[in-house]
């Protein structure tokens, strides 16, 4: 049997929860809801704001509902392999 593939695609998100409008980075991710293993939503440029200074950055809706919040989303790409510059400490 044949194994299905799976689309990953680069984001560029917030580095941190105080990104000060301007600490972003680029992550790679599998395209699959990590809660249902459904797909993840269209991407978009949509605005992070952390109490002080607006960010655009990558933003995306997921079909199933789940939400993925950008330090879960950092987690994931500190662990899926599709990242080997950065090293979590």
């Amino acid at each position: 049997m044949a194994e299905k593939s799976v689309t990953k695609k680069q984001v560029e998100i917030p580095a941190s929860p105080q990104h000060e409008g301007i600490h972003r980075v680029k992550v790679w991710l599998e395209w699959i809801c990590p809660v249902c293993g459904g797909p993840r939503g269209e991407i978009n440029q949509v605005v992070s704001y952390d109490g002080s200074r607006r960010l655009i950055c990558d933003g995306w809706f997921n079909p199933c509902g789940h939400v993925d919040k950008y330090q879960a989303v950092i987690k994931e790409a500190l662990k899926n392999g599709l990242n080997s510059f950065w090293e979590e400490k």
